[in-house]
C-alpha cells in the first residue's frame, strides 16, 4: 500500500459517523449523526483555547533571556478570555462533529442551544474523538 493509499485509509475515520442519542432535562429525546474530529482540526481548537495566554519573555541585548537568577517569563492570562476561549473551543469542536452529510454547523448554532446541552454534545464528541485532558484544557473545564 502506498503512503498516499495509507493517509486516504486513516482520513476516512471522518466519515465514520455515529450516532448519538441526547436526552435533555426535560427528557426529550433528540438523535445526532456525529463524526470524530481530525488531528488539523484538534490542533486549531488547541489554539482557540491557547488565545488569551499572552507570555512575555525579557530579552537582553544579545538576543539571550535575562538572568537565570531572577524570573524573565511573564504570563499574562485574563481569566474572562480564558473561559471564552474555552467555551469557543467547545462550540466550535461541537459544530465540525455535527457538520455531517453536507451540512455545515456553526459555532454560533451550537451558541444557541439551551443551557446544558452543548455540554452533553461535547462530551459525545469526546467520547467519538477518543480525546483526553491532554489534548484540550476545556475536556478538564467542562466534564461534569
Amino acid at each position: 500500500m502506498s503512503n498516499l493509499e495509507v493517509l486516504q485509509k486513516l482520513s476516512l475515520g471522518v466519515n465514520n459517523t455515529e450516532k448519538v442519542v441526547i436526552e435533555s432535562e426535560d427528557g426529550e429525546k433528540q438523535e445526532f449523526v456525529m463524526r470524530p474530529l481530525t488531528d488539523g482540526e484538534l490542533t486549531k481548537l488547541q489554539t482557540i483555547e491557547k488565545k488569551p495566554y499572552n507570555m512575555k519573555i525579557k530579552i537582553d541585548g544579545s538576543g539571550k533571556r535575562k538572568s537565570a537568577t531572577k524570573p524573565d517569563t511573564d504570563m499574562d492570562v485574563g481569566m474572562g478570555e480564558f473561559t471564552e476561549s474555552q467555551a469557543e473551543a467547545m462550540y466550535t469542536a461541537i459544530a465540525w462533529s455535527l457538520s455531517v452529510d453536507g451540512e455545515t454547523v456553526t459555532a454560533d448554532d451550537v451558541k444557541t442551544l439551551a443551557v446544558g446541552f452543548p455540554q452533553l454534545l461535547f462530551d459525545e464528541v469526546i467520547r467519538i474523538s477518543k480525546l483526553t485532558d491532554a489534548d484540550l484544557t476545556a475536556i478538564k473545564s467542562f466534564r461534569k
